[in-house]
């Protein structure tokens, strides 16, 4: 055998050993989805009456709501901290990544004690119509929580891709910072920015210890599914389950949209 064919016969067998690792995890995440779609489709007419739609309908209006404001709110931080050094931008990271790794429960406990009416912050906000216990709005407020990190990252992720000489170009002709942001740097990293918007949204439709803990009613989807599960059984939670699968699979497409679509 030649020393070639040597190395490609050692290469190829690095190469299977390989794949049969990585089925592992491909079979690990498919059987799962298999058995939830097997198990729970008889039970689907269950999932679809009024009330179980209701509490899709308002996990999606909510989780929309939360990534709109995370986007908002966070495409300025994106942009700070892509662009600038200054003291204290290690602590800033470290709060946005702190969601991330926070039990779901103890990050619903953290948003009650902050935001409820009891509290100096929360007893300014209910006045205004914006009570947090058990209400849409602490739904939002516990999605944006723990949802917010995906719509910073990500866009951050998208202004590191921009070139800072095109904004420097722009500067020089003329074009206010505020300008070359706009029609500069923002188209540029609208891509990333709008994968943030979609991610940070699936992120808060399927969000459940947090939103338990400050609003339990009204009953988003997620937390119907763990109320069926105990009062029905696991075959009509299966059923709700699959109707939750569809719509995370919506958002999937459209991730896999803007990617195709650059």
């Amino acid at each position: 055998m030649s020393r070639e064919a040597g190395l490609l016969s050692e290469a190829r067998g690095f190469l299977l050993a390989l794949s049969g690792l990585a089925s592992v995890v491909v079979a690990v995440l498919t059987i799962p989805i298999l058995f939830l779609a097997v198990e729970g489709a008889p039970a689907i007419s269950e999932a679809l009456r009024a009330e179980a739609l209701r509490a899709v309908a308002l996990s999606l209006e909510a989780g929309a709501l939360s990534a709109t404001l995370s986007t908002a709110f966070g495409v300025p931080l994106a942009y700070i901290l892509s662009r600038l050094e200054f003291r204290g931008k290690g602590v800033v990271e470290g709060i946005l990544d702190l969601p991330l790794i926070l039990p779901h429960t103890v990050a619903g406990i953290a948003v009650l004690l902050a935001f409820s009416s009891r509290s100096p912050v929360g007893s300014a906000l209910t006045p205004l119509g914006l009570r947090v216990e058990d209400s849409f709005w602490g739904i939002v407020l516990a999605t944006t929580f723990v949802s917010a990190p995906f719509a910073v990252d990500f866009s951050r992720r998208g202004f590191d891709s921009v070139d800072v000489d095109l904004e420097l170009v722009a500067r020089s002709l003329g074009a206010s910072p505020t300008r070359v942001f706009l029609t500069v740097s923002l188209p540029l990293a609208s891509r990333a920015v709008a994968t943030g918007w979609l991610m940070s949204m699936a992120r808060a439709v399927s969000e459940v210890g947090a939103v338990m803990v400050v609003a339990y009613h009204p009953t988003v989807g997620s937390v119907l599914v763990l109320e069926w599960l105990a009062v029905k059984g696991l075959r009509a939670a299966a059923g709700l389950s699959l109707i939750l699968l569809a719509a995370s699979l919506a958002v999937l497409a459209g991730l896999r949209f803007l990617r195709w679509f650059r």
